[in-house]
């Protein structure tokens, strides 16, 4: 019998920092300016402990349920007849959160460069990459989202470019000072978190990896990279711009990438832009790859490929509803808190869940 692939520390790696550096990266600045003011970056590695700590109790799922499935861990538990629907939830919300991050990026993408292009065009060609990733897949979507990696890792050097006009007194001595979100609290700290979404996703990749637990130090290595693009970003922003600019500024990324002029490139902001496609499409197809599992436990004997086209056919057809770039934004950021809430539950549930099974047997054995 032919042993299946699995997945290892490195590609992992690149998976998890390709589904945490979307669009998201190009309005950092401004939503750590609006909900932390000045010196936001350190609320960033504040939050960025958090999610490694969540990371840590997704490693404790793992560990505890020797490499099960979470999928395996609740059915164990709990009747199929009550987790189906649930599944069926699971599966549709995060199929519309897939479907919002393509949309949301074709809509700025349409924007900044094809004005009079109808949207949906543009998104029905983002559905066809995403059908082709989904129906390979995590193995193809693994080595695919490696390729990604290489064409868009010398990005980040672009930072450099703007240390000439980088002046530390826009810094200010003073931390947390002058927000201007009107919700204030834990809500401004989640408006910040949302721009990690997507590393809880690695909770699907067990029934794919060994079970020595050596592929966790790529969920740790990959989050901590994204984490390092992120705070050079936003270090080169709040150094660039002053705290009102940031404020006041739609894609501060953007307008900072209209400052370089080179005499070969005009108007690099737009090919920078194009090449985070890329990231965007894998954050997207890991969404709806977590869509699948949950559908595949529902009607597990499907045939090939044939729930991966009905996937992505519901997410074209969802990316009807945002049909301007506000409405998609507020339905996404939206998305993403419940995502945030999802993604510290769904390890405790499961630990809790683990915990009984053990205390089961013990009563059983005793």
């Amino acid at each position: 019998m032919k042993m299946r692939e699995k997945l290892n520390w490195f590609h992992i790696a690149i998976l998890i920092y390709a589904i945490e550096l979307d669009v998201l990266l190009f309005v950092l600045p401004r939503i750590s300016a609006e909900n932390l003011g000045t010196n936001g970056w350190i609320g960033l590695l504040l939050l960025s402990g958090a999610a490694l700590f969540n990371v840590f109790m997704i490693s404790l799922v793992f560990r505890l349920g020797r490499g099960a499935s979470v999928f395996d861990i609740m059915e164990a538990s709990l009747p199929r007849a009550l987790l189906y629907p649930l599944y069926l939830v699971l599966a549709g919300f995060w199929l519309f959160v897939g479907s919002l991050v393509g949309k949301n990026y074709i809509l700025i993408y349409q924007m900044i460069s094809f004005p009079t292009t109808d949207p949906m065009m543009l998104f029905l060609l983002f559905c066809f990459m995403l059908y082709f990733l989904l129906a390979k897949g995590i193995y193809g979507i693994s080595k695919a989202t490696t390729m990604i990696f290489f064409l868009t890792a010398w990005m980040p050097l672009l930072n450099f470019y703007f240390f000439g006009e980088w002046k530390a007194v826009r810094m200010t001595p003073y931390i947390f000072q002058g927000a201007v979100a009107i919700e204030g609290g834990l809500h401004n700290w989640a408006e910040l978190f949302t721009v990690f979404v997507g590393y809880e996703l690695c909770m699907f990749l067990f029934p794919f990896v060994e079970k020595d637990g050596k592929w966790l130090r790529g969920v740790y290595i990959g989050h901590l990279f994204a984490t390092g693009v992120y705070l050079l970003v936003l270090v080169t922003a709040y150094g660039f711009f002053s705290l009102q600019q940031l404020q006041l500024l739609k894609y501060p990324i953007i307008n900072l990438l209209a400052y370089i002029e080179l005499p070969f490139i005009n108007r690099i902001e737009n090919i920078t832009f194009t090449f985070f496609l890329f990231t965007n499409l894998a954050s997207a197809v890991m969404f709806c790859f977590a869509s699948v599992q949950a559908l595949r436990r529902v009607i597990p004997h499907a045939r090939p490929k044939l729930l991966e086209f009905i996937v992505v056919c519901l997410a074209y057809g969802i990316a009807f509803l945002p049909n301007i770039l506000r409405k998609s934004e507020l339905w996404l950021r939206n998305a993403y808190f419940i995502e945030i809430g999802l993604s510290f539950a769904a390890p405790v549930f499961l630990l809790l869940l683990l915990w009984w099974q053990r205390h089961r047997e013990r009563r059983l054995h005793s």
